[in-house]
């Protein structure tokens, strides 16, 4: 079963981007290819939950690290101790994350935004049914992600 903070799943899209992103993109990225994930290995990619903020899903993690430690030199999110948080990927893993870079890495941090929003969404369902910062299930994001596979729909 996968394990890996969200933090270390956003420093795989500034390795693959190759310079730092924008923080919201880096949340909807790694929600995203953590939505890919759980569709299609049946398993989370990060052990922390995405919360349904106003710009779309969010990892508290990310937000508090990216606030309270800044980035490194290359844009990676950094521990305690300085150095960047880093996942050791299955190759499926990093299959799915580099699927999602391929897909969704032109898109800029807004238009994944609005991905984010569309109706019937786990972002739409939890923060108008539950309110805002409410956690995303992982129930739901599957569900979502099943869905858009089946669908072959490039929204997210």
């Amino acid at each position: 079963m996968s394990d890996h903070s969200s933090a270390a799943i956003a420093n795989a899209f500034v390795d693959l981007a190759g310079h730092s992103l924008p923080q919201m993109k880096l949340h909807k990225l790694t929600y995203m290819a953590h939505g890919w994930y759980l569709a299609i290995a049946n398993e989370p990619l990060v052990s922390d939950s995405p919360e349904a903020w106003d710009n779309g899903p969010v990892f508290r993690k990310i937000w508090d690290r990216i606030r309270d430690y800044g980035l490194d030199n290359e844009g990676h999110i950094r521990m305690t101790n300085g150095k960047p948080f880093k996942a050791k990927l299955t190759p499926s893993e990093k299959a799915v994350i580099s699927h999602v870079w391929k897909k969704y890495g032109k898109f800029s941090q807004f238009q994944l935004s609005d991905m984010t929003h569309q109706p019937d969404t786990p972002w739409t369902q939890a923060y108008f049914n539950e309110g805002r910062n409410a956690k995303l299930s992982n129930d739901a994001i599957q569900k979502h992600y099943q869905q858009l596979a089946m669908a072959g729909r490039v929204s997210a």
